[in-house]
């Protein structure tokens, strides 16, 4: 391999490498510091990096974040589609969203979700990494209970997203005091089949009167 073949590539992975060394210290001081206090000297100065490498790539500091947020997100778990009812697919999908929110530091999500209020690029960014995954996640597990006969309302995606994201929300953000595999099996037999059978019954129901 010549020179000339070797250079840029060793040029791309040193410039790979150290955006991801900007982009991890940008998570490590949010969750440290929140959006608001965060600043692009402490990224630098974290990353070992200068301002100017970090500004060449991101405008500002909503543009890093919210290249942080995208970067994280790409790290995440995904549901796996092999489950055989309703019950293994809604254990997965609890499970996941647990370990998701383990990774997520309380402080810094409670930041963002303040500075998605004011900037339509955090929220934009928000919605994409933490919001849209999940909405699919759980379309996808309506729509296979749908496809075994379990259930029967597509809609229904919307209360398992919402029952969902509400119980991890208080979970680790209002009582961070974590969520065991035994809790979430029961949360799962207690709280969500419950809710989402009574829905699809009373949908059938209506629906034939």
């Amino acid at each position: 391999m010549t020179s000339e073949t070797a250079g840029p590539s060793a040029r791309h992975t040193r410039g790979a490498s150290r955006a991801a060394a900007i982009l991890d210290a940008t998570l490590q001081l949010l969750g440290e510091a929140g959006y608001d206090q965060l600043t692009i000297d402490a990224v630098a100065a974290r990353a070992g990096s200068s301002k100017t490498t970090i500004y060449r790539r991101w405008a500002d500091k909503s543009a890093l974040v919210c290249a942080a947020l995208v970067s994280a997100s790409e790290r995440h778990p995904e549901l796996s589609s092999g489950a055989t009812s309703l019950r293994e697919d809604l254990i997965a999908l609890v499970g996941l969203l647990a370990k998701v929110a383990i990774t997520e530091d309380p402080g810094a999500f409670a930041s963002l979700l303040a500075a998605a209020q004011k900037d339509p690029a955090i929220a934009l960014a928000v919605r994409a990494t933490a919001v849209e995954p999940r909405r699919r996640d759980c379309r996808d597990v309506i729509q296979r209970a749908i496809g075994r006969g379990e259930l029967h309302d597509p809609r229904l995606a919307t209360a398992l997203y919402e029952i969902s994201i509400g119980q991890m929300m208080v979970r680790f953000l209002l009582q961070s005091d974590g969520f065991s595999e035994q809790q979430q099996a029961e949360f799962v037999d207690n709280t969500v089949i419950p809710v989402l059978n009574a829905h699809d019954k009373d949908t059938r129901t209506n629906g034939n009167q």
